[in-house]
């Protein structure tokens, strides 16, 4: 099986999977973003900057795409992520709404 290419993706979100740091991306996000992740909130571009941060920090995580499934706005991306995390690597799914050209919202499912 080839991996999902993530070229393909609605952008901004081909950004945000290929970016190495994930601290990089913040500006994808729009100015009044929200991120649902861990059973946290994390709303506005300097509150997920910390995140960003914390989750890089905390566990250098990569990510692989196995697919994604795009309806208007929404875009559920399914993906590995491994990193420095226990039950590494672990399948995830995370919801994005789109607006503008940016991240409005992204949640982890």
């Amino acid at each position: 099986m080839s991996q999902f290419d993530p070229t393909a993706l609605p952008a901004p979100l081909a950004d945000y999977f290929a970016a190495a740091d994930r601290r990089a991306i913040v500006g994808l996000f729009a100015p009044d973003a929200r991120v649902r992740d861990e059973g946290e909130d994390h709303v506005g571009t300097a509150a997920i900057a910390v995140w960003l941060d914390r989750v890089e920090t905390r566990y250098q995580p990569r990510y692989a795409i196995q697919e994604a499934q795009t309806s208007g706005d929404q875009t559920v991306v399914t993906f590995t992520v491994s990193g420095t995390f226990p039950g590494s690597p672990a399948t995830l799914r995370q919801q994005f709404v789109l607006a503008d050209g940016r991240i409005a919202s992204l949640a982890t499912l």
